[in-house]
Protein backbone atom coordinates (compact mmCIF):
# COMPACT_ATOMS: atom_id res chain seq x y z
CA UNK A 1 0.00 0.00 0.00
CA UNK A 2 2.86 2.51 1.03
CA UNK A 3 5.20 3.57 -1.81
CA UNK A 4 7.79 5.08 0.42
CA UNK A 5 8.78 2.22 2.34
CA UNK A 6 12.45 1.75 3.78
CA UNK A 7 13.71 -1.16 2.56
CA UNK A 8 15.91 -0.87 5.81
CA UNK A 9 12.63 -1.01 7.68
CA UNK A 10 10.97 -4.42 6.02
CA UNK A 11 14.38 -6.09 6.85
CA UNK A 12 14.35 -5.55 10.54
CA UNK A 13 10.33 -6.97 10.21
CA UNK A 14 11.74 -10.13 8.24
CA UNK A 15 15.40 -10.31 10.85
CA UNK A 16 14.03 -9.96 14.05
CA UNK A 17 10.27 -10.62 15.03
CA UNK A 18 8.44 -12.64 12.14
CA UNK A 19 5.71 -10.81 11.16
CA UNK A 20 6.22 -8.37 13.10
CA UNK A 21 4.31 -4.38 13.37
CA UNK A 22 6.26 -1.23 14.01
CA UNK A 23 4.87 1.24 16.36
CA UNK A 24 6.86 4.25 17.16
CA UNK A 25 5.96 5.57 20.52
CA UNK A 26 7.94 9.02 21.26
CA UNK A 27 6.54 11.73 19.00
CA UNK A 28 5.77 15.61 19.12
CA UNK A 29 3.60 17.90 17.75
CA UNK A 30 3.10 21.57 17.43
CA UNK A 31 0.80 21.27 21.09
CA UNK A 32 4.30 21.35 22.80
CA UNK A 33 7.65 21.87 20.73
CA UNK A 34 7.39 20.21 18.14
CA UNK A 35 6.84 21.53 14.35
CA UNK A 36 3.99 19.80 12.66
CA UNK A 37 0.29 19.61 13.84
CA UNK A 38 -1.50 16.98 14.66
CA UNK A 39 -2.60 16.52 10.96
CA UNK A 40 0.56 16.93 9.02
CA UNK A 41 1.89 14.27 11.80
CA UNK A 42 -0.90 11.87 10.39
CA UNK A 43 -0.09 12.60 6.77
CA UNK A 44 3.24 11.91 7.08
CA UNK A 45 3.05 8.86 9.01
CA UNK A 46 0.15 7.16 6.26
CA UNK A 47 2.23 8.51 3.07
CA UNK A 48 5.76 8.45 3.97
CA UNK A 49 6.67 5.70 6.87
CA UNK A 50 5.12 1.82 7.12
CA UNK A 51 4.44 2.48 10.94
CA UNK A 52 1.47 0.54 11.99
CA UNK A 53 1.18 2.05 15.36
CA UNK A 54 2.31 5.87 16.28
CA UNK A 55 1.80 7.73 19.54
CA UNK A 56 1.30 10.90 19.64
CA UNK A 57 3.32 12.21 23.39
CA UNK A 58 3.40 15.74 23.36
CA UNK A 59 5.28 17.62 26.50
CA UNK A 60 2.54 17.87 29.45
CA UNK A 61 -0.55 17.81 27.74
CA UNK A 62 -2.80 15.57 25.38
CA UNK A 63 -3.85 18.53 23.58
CA UNK A 64 -2.10 17.13 20.55
CA UNK A 65 -2.74 13.61 21.09
CA UNK A 66 -6.57 14.23 21.86
CA UNK A 67 -6.71 16.10 18.37
CA UNK A 68 -4.62 13.29 16.64
CA UNK A 69 -7.06 10.75 18.02
CA UNK A 70 -10.16 13.24 16.64
CA UNK A 71 -8.65 13.36 13.30
CA UNK A 72 -7.60 10.07 13.37
CA UNK A 73 -11.26 8.68 13.86
CA UNK A 74 -12.58 11.02 11.47
CA UNK A 75 -10.25 9.50 8.36
CA UNK A 76 -9.00 6.31 6.78
CA UNK A 77 -5.62 5.59 8.20
CA UNK A 78 -4.02 2.11 8.14
CA UNK A 79 -2.29 2.92 11.46
CA UNK A 80 -3.23 2.64 14.72
CA UNK A 81 -2.62 5.75 16.90
CA UNK A 82 -2.23 6.00 20.83
CA UNK A 83 -2.98 8.63 22.97
CA UNK A 84 0.00 9.85 25.04
CA UNK A 85 2.09 12.45 27.05
CA UNK A 86 5.87 13.02 27.95
CA UNK A 87 5.44 13.32 31.60
CA UNK A 88 7.89 15.69 33.67
CA UNK A 89 8.47 14.54 36.68
CA UNK A 90 10.73 15.31 38.99
CA UNK A 91 13.17 12.18 38.54
CA UNK A 92 13.09 12.74 34.63
CA UNK A 93 10.94 12.16 31.81
CA UNK A 94 8.27 9.54 31.46
CA UNK A 95 5.77 8.41 29.14
CA UNK A 96 2.26 7.89 29.63
CA UNK A 97 0.61 5.52 27.08
CA UNK A 98 -3.40 4.40 26.73
CA UNK A 99 -4.70 7.35 28.90
CA UNK A 100 -7.40 9.79 28.34
CA UNK A 101 -6.12 12.79 30.03
CA UNK A 102 -3.14 14.52 31.03
CA UNK A 103 -0.52 13.43 34.12
CA UNK A 104 0.47 16.31 36.58
CA UNK A 105 3.89 17.30 35.78
CA UNK A 106 6.57 17.57 38.77
CA UNK A 107 5.25 14.61 40.97
CA UNK A 108 7.66 12.25 41.92
CA UNK A 109 8.19 9.35 39.39
CA UNK A 110 6.85 7.05 41.45
CA UNK A 111 3.40 8.90 41.92
CA UNK A 112 3.83 9.96 38.28
CA UNK A 113 3.73 5.99 37.54
CA UNK A 114 0.73 5.12 39.90
CA UNK A 115 -1.23 8.18 37.96
CA UNK A 116 -0.58 6.70 34.85
CA UNK A 117 -1.83 3.28 35.75
CA UNK A 118 -4.94 4.50 37.38
CA UNK A 119 -5.45 5.34 34.08
CA UNK A 120 -5.45 1.81 32.47
CA UNK A 121 -2.06 3.34 30.76
CA UNK A 122 1.77 2.01 30.25
CA UNK A 123 4.47 3.89 32.14
CA UNK A 124 7.80 4.05 29.72
CA UNK A 125 10.84 5.46 30.79
CA UNK A 126 11.90 8.32 28.36
CA UNK A 127 15.24 8.50 27.25
CA UNK A 128 16.88 7.41 30.41
CA UNK A 129 20.33 8.26 31.66
CA UNK A 130 20.44 11.92 29.23
CA UNK A 131 20.95 14.91 31.18
CA UNK A 132 20.86 18.39 29.58
CA UNK A 133 19.83 19.86 32.30
CA UNK A 134 23.77 21.47 33.02
CA UNK A 135 23.46 22.34 29.65
CA UNK A 136 20.00 24.15 30.18
CA UNK A 137 17.92 24.18 32.72
CA UNK A 138 15.10 25.40 31.16
CA UNK A 139 14.99 22.62 27.93
CA UNK A 140 11.74 21.21 28.11
CA UNK A 141 13.48 18.40 26.27
CA UNK A 142 15.63 17.64 29.46
CA UNK A 143 16.16 14.69 31.59
CA UNK A 144 15.59 11.45 31.67
CA UNK A 145 15.33 9.49 34.87
CA UNK A 146 18.41 8.37 36.43
CA UNK A 147 19.81 4.92 37.24
CA UNK A 148 18.50 4.97 40.93
CA UNK A 149 14.61 5.74 39.64
CA UNK A 150 14.97 2.77 36.45
CA UNK A 151 15.29 0.39 39.71
CA UNK A 152 13.50 1.42 41.99
CA UNK A 153 10.25 1.98 40.03
CA UNK A 154 8.20 -0.52 38.27
CA UNK A 155 8.16 0.91 34.79
CA UNK A 156 6.06 -1.43 31.99
CA UNK A 157 8.78 -0.41 29.54
CA UNK A 158 12.67 1.46 29.55
CA UNK A 159 13.18 3.45 25.93
CA UNK A 160 16.13 1.67 24.75
CA UNK A 161 16.08 3.61 21.72
CA UNK A 162 15.86 6.90 21.19
CA UNK A 163 16.27 8.23 17.89
CA UNK A 164 17.19 11.86 18.51
CA UNK A 165 20.59 12.69 16.95
CA UNK A 166 23.67 12.11 19.13
CA UNK A 167 21.91 9.69 21.78
CA UNK A 168 24.08 6.84 20.63
CA UNK A 169 25.87 6.69 24.23
CA UNK A 170 22.54 6.91 25.98
CA UNK A 171 21.30 4.28 24.31
CA UNK A 172 24.00 1.57 24.64
CA UNK A 173 23.90 2.44 28.50
CA UNK A 174 20.50 2.10 29.13
CA UNK A 175 20.13 -1.01 26.55
CA UNK A 176 22.92 -2.53 28.92
CA UNK A 177 21.40 -1.69 32.39
CA UNK A 178 17.84 -2.95 31.28
CA UNK A 179 19.47 -6.24 29.66
CA UNK A 180 21.78 -7.13 32.80
CA UNK A 181 19.58 -6.00 35.89
CA UNK A 182 16.60 -4.05 34.75
CA UNK A 183 14.49 -6.42 32.57
CA UNK A 184 11.79 -4.15 31.41
CA UNK A 185 10.02 -4.43 27.85
CA UNK A 186 12.52 -2.26 25.84
CA UNK A 187 11.05 0.40 23.56
CA UNK A 188 11.92 2.47 21.05
CA UNK A 189 10.88 5.88 19.45
CA UNK A 190 11.90 8.99 17.47
CA UNK A 191 11.16 11.44 20.13
CA UNK A 192 10.46 13.26 16.52
CA UNK A 193 10.01 16.75 16.85
CA UNK A 194 9.86 17.21 12.57
CA UNK A 195 8.01 15.32 10.50
CA UNK A 196 10.95 13.60 8.87
CA UNK A 197 11.99 12.11 12.34
CA UNK A 198 9.07 10.11 12.88
CA UNK A 199 10.06 6.44 12.24
CA UNK A 200 14.17 6.92 13.41
CA UNK A 201 13.71 5.04 16.35
CA UNK A 202 10.54 2.24 16.63
CA UNK A 203 9.62 -1.02 18.48
CA UNK A 204 9.15 -4.03 16.61
CA UNK A 205 6.11 -6.92 18.34
CA UNK A 206 4.04 -9.36 16.87
CA UNK A 207 1.26 -8.16 15.66
CA UNK A 208 -0.06 -4.81 13.88
CA UNK A 209 -2.39 -2.67 16.29
CA UNK A 210 -2.43 -0.82 19.26
CA UNK A 211 -3.36 -3.58 21.19
CA UNK A 212 -1.11 -5.57 20.01
CA UNK A 213 1.47 -3.34 20.99
CA UNK A 214 0.51 -3.21 24.56
CA UNK A 215 -0.24 -7.04 24.94
CA UNK A 216 3.77 -7.15 23.46
CA UNK A 217 4.92 -4.63 26.05
CA UNK A 218 3.36 -6.35 29.46
CA UNK A 219 4.47 -9.58 27.83
CA UNK A 220 8.08 -8.54 27.12
CA UNK A 221 8.01 -9.52 23.55
CA UNK A 222 8.94 -6.15 22.11
CA UNK A 223 12.32 -5.36 20.26
CA UNK A 224 13.57 -1.49 19.51
CA UNK A 225 15.50 -0.33 16.25
CA UNK A 226 16.99 2.48 14.94
CA UNK A 227 17.54 3.82 11.51
CA UNK A 228 20.49 6.24 10.32
CA UNK A 229 19.10 10.16 9.57
CA UNK A 230 20.48 11.53 6.00
CA UNK A 231 22.13 14.10 5.81
CA UNK A 232 18.98 16.34 4.85
CA UNK A 233 16.89 15.10 7.33
CA UNK A 234 19.97 15.88 10.22
CA UNK A 235 19.85 19.75 8.36
CA UNK A 236 16.41 20.21 9.15
CA UNK A 237 16.61 19.23 12.76
CA UNK A 238 19.50 21.33 12.95
CA UNK A 239 17.68 24.43 11.21
CA UNK A 240 14.88 23.56 13.53
CA UNK A 241 16.44 23.44 17.40
CA UNK A 242 18.48 26.56 15.85
CA UNK A 243 14.93 28.42 15.47
CA UNK A 244 13.51 27.25 18.44
CA UNK A 245 16.76 28.12 20.68
CA UNK A 246 16.87 31.71 19.16
CA UNK A 247 13.01 31.95 19.83
CA UNK A 248 13.69 31.35 23.62
CA UNK A 249 16.53 33.45 24.02
CA UNK A 250 14.51 36.34 22.39
CA UNK A 251 11.80 34.91 24.88
CA UNK A 252 14.82 35.81 27.89
CA UNK A 253 15.95 38.28 26.79
CA UNK A 254 12.88 40.33 26.38
CA UNK A 255 11.27 39.18 29.52
CA UNK A 256 14.66 40.53 31.47
CA UNK A 257 14.09 43.44 29.62
CA UNK A 258 10.59 44.04 31.09
CA UNK A 259 11.42 43.19 34.25
CA UNK A 260 14.22 45.85 34.62
CA UNK A 261 12.68 48.39 33.11
CA UNK A 262 11.80 51.10 35.31
CA UNK A 263 7.78 52.57 35.37
CA UNK A 264 6.89 55.81 34.10
CA UNK A 265 5.57 57.66 36.37
CA UNK A 266 1.63 58.89 35.36
CA UNK A 267 0.44 62.27 34.74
Amino acid sequence: MNRHRNKQHDTARQTLIPGAGKADIHTHTNASDGKPSPMELLKHVEEKTDLDVIAVTDHDTTTGALEAQKLHEQGDYRFDLIVGQEVTSRAGHIIALFIEKPIPKERSAEETVRLIHEQGGLAIAAHPLLTLKHIDPDMLTADGVGVDTLMSIQFDGVEIINGSPLMKDENTRTRMLNRTVIFRAETGGSDAHIKEAVGKGYTLFPGRTAQDFRKAVEQKTTEAVSTTYRARELLKYVRFFGKMKIREFGKKAFGKIRKVRPRTAKS
